[in-house]
């Protein structure tokens, strides 16, 4: 018998498979980005369907197999972005494919989880572009991307704010270049 690993997820994207499969990256808090496939999803009557759209927050349960793990439940899903402006919902979409980007292999990293799902939420309060940066920011971080120093700290390690997007604004050109500096450093 299989383990049910239960964990909370934020689906980055999903492809099709077949006729009515999906393959879905889900990042989660204990279990890193997880490949998932998930079985007749896109059959109208699937139970699955509606907590597998991409930017959606759920608890998922996966089960380990031979070749690969497969999604077998979600649990509590919210589209977060459903209703959200465009530019935060564009902003959350060049996150996911970044993480895509640059994530590689299942590695549990539960602070970079939270700050991707507090990222999200601030991208919905707080303006787009600035938190966007920050957010960024904190994942070439936490990937081990960027060095370390005095002047991205704050942005690094502080809360979510409008005083810290506001410091994201004043400071734009210097965390775009450190993102940018970090990015090219990857090769990818």
């Amino acid at each position: 018998m299989h383990h049910v690993h239960i964990t909370d997820g934020i689906v980055l994207a999903k492809r099709p498979v077949g006729e009515a499969d999906t393959l879905q990256f889900v990042l989660t808090r204990e279990l890193g980005l997880v490949r998932a496939s998930a079985r007749s999803t896109r059959v109208l009557r699937s139970k699955l369907r509606y907590g597998l759209e991409p930017l959606t927050a759920a608890r998922y349960s996966f089960v380990r197999g031979r070749r690969e793990w497969r999604l077998v439940q979600v649990a509590e899903p919210t589209n977060l972005f459903s209703a959200a402006a465009p530019e935060a919902r564009a902003a959350a979409g060049r996150v996911s494919q970044l993480l895509l980007r640059l994530v590689h292999g299942q590695e549990p990293h539960e602070r970079l989880y939270q700050d991707v799902a507090d990222g999200f939420a601030a991208l919905l309060t707080h303006d787009a572009s600035a938190t966007e940066v920050v957010l960024v920011l904190r994942v070439v971080a936490h990937l081990g991307y960027l060095p370390h120093t005095e002047a991205l700290a704050p942005f690094v390690d502080g809360q979510f704010s409008v005083e810290l997007s506001a410091q994201a604004l004043q400071q734009r050109g210097l965390l775009v270049r450190a993102i940018n500096k970090s990015l090219q450093a990857t090769g990818l």
